[in-house]
């Protein structure tokens, strides 16, 4: 009869000596994870600054970024030139901002600006805005292919001279892009959604809640997914307030969906910015106005409705504005959402964080200094421990300057 073996039983010394390795091991990981931890800022710096191409004495301004990793961040807006407004496109590489050649189609002597930027991965980035042809604005889509950037052919509604005007972009693959904005029908703006099909851009049917003779815009755009996608903004009707709108994309088509409004029923209600991620529900960010005063508003997408959260302002007087203008999203407890306040002077940058449970003010710098405006206009993040914030600030020559804001 065979016998099992029982193995060899280790001696009381050797389990000791198991036990202290393993206990040697769980602190080298603990430190480890410590060291990691550390490299996570606690505070938005302001140490690098992109460069100004318009001069000290011209506006230089950032309107959107996009984060892929530490080492990569774009940014995109636009500078004056000699004569009018041209496109401004800058890089991080980890070290420092440089500017990218981009196109403008208007020339030098007609506007040129992008208002908004989004990153499938390193060699496929689009960046949104308009261009004045002469006649009118018409939209402006160009595309990074890791060399360099082109426009590419984007269509217009209304005919050659309504305005058609690009605000933001979202992109989830190489074949799934959207752009949202406004064009004019003649008697106001309607809303403007165009879709990117890994060949072409599209126009798609998009609502119009205020009605054809009112205005209705489109602000910016956030997917989670090819079928799942956003589109905020705001409407108005003759007679009433301006209202926030919210678009759903579900994979076929675009449907309104109802949003809040926060504050009495004759307060002015705008929708600036938009975030969401796989594993984030939609945020919806921007103002609430009774025409003297502002105040942030932050909307939230729980379960099958949007509700208003509670948002901070740092400046509360009844003469004082606080605005939300970006944001974004990496999980359900990684949020950032960025504006300006002011309370009875120079707008100051603002920085608020969700962090799961709640949305706090955060200290942002502020170059422009106690005189000088410093506002921020967009924000995008990577994760949890590297994101940028861009705007502008008055430099001493009195015009504006390009603001980077890093955390991380």
């Amino acid at each position: 009869m065979a016998h099992k073996s029982r193995g060899t039983i280790p001696s009381q010394g050797s389990v000791l000596l198991a036990a202290v390795i393993l206990l040697l091991g769980l602190l080298s990981a603990v430190h480890s994870a410590g060291a990691s931890a550390a490299t996570c800022s606690t505070s938005w710096s302001a140490a690098d600054q992109p460069p100004n191409p318009g001069g000290p004495s011209r506006p230089n301004i950032l309107n959107g970024t996009a984060v892929l990793s530490a080492g990569n961040a774009w940014a995109v807006g636009l500078y004056q030139g000699a004569v009018a407004d041209r496109t401004l496109i800058v890089h991080w590489n980890g070290t420092a901002w440089q500017v990218v050649p981009s196109p403008n189609p208007g020339g030098p002597n007609r506007e040129n600006s992008l208002s908004g930027v989004a990153a499938v991965s390193a060699h496929d980035i689009w960046a949104v805005g308009m261009y004045d042809n002469g006649s009118a604005d018409r939209t402006l889509i160009e595309h990074w292919n890791g060399a360099v950037w082109k426009v590419v052919p984007s269509p217009n509604l209304g005919g050659p001279n309504n305005e058609n005007i690009l605000a933001g972009v979202v992109a989830t693959s190489a074949s799934n892009a959207w752009a949202v904005g406004k064009y004019s029908d003649g008697p106001a703006f309607q809303t403007l959604l165009e879709h990117w099909n890994g060949t072409t851009w599209k126009i798609v049917p998009s609502p119009n809640p205020g009605g054809q003779d009112v205005n209705n815009a489109l602000t910016a755009v956030t997917a989670a997914s090819g079928s799942d996608a956003w589109a905020v903004g705001y409407y108005f009707k003759p007679g009433a307030a301006y209202r926030t709108m919210t678009l759903h994309w579900n994979g076929t088509i675009w449907k309104l969906v109802l949003t809040p409004n926060a504050g009495p029923p004759g307060d002015d209600n705008f929708l600036n910015g938009a975030a969401t991620s796989p594993t984030s529900p939609a945020w919806a960010v921007g103002e609430v106005s009774d025409g003297t005063a502002s105040r942030t508003l932050i909307e939230h997408r729980t379960g099958t409705g949007w509700t208003v959260v509670t948002s901070p302002d740092p400046a509360t007087g009844p003469a004082d504005l606080d605005t939300l203008a970006g944001a974004t999203a990496t999980s359900a407890s990684n949020a950032w959402a960025v504006g300006s306040y002011s309370h009875g002077g120079a707008s100051k940058t603002l920085i608020a964080a969700w962090n799961g449970a709640a949305w706090k003010l955060v200290p942002s710098p502020n170059p422009g200094g106690r005189t000088g405006e410093s506002v921020l206009l967009g924000v995008s993040a990577s994760g949890a421990c590297n994101a940028w914030a861009v705007g502008d600030y008055i430099g001493a020559a009195g015009s504006a300057r390009t603001l980077a804001l890093h955390w991380g």
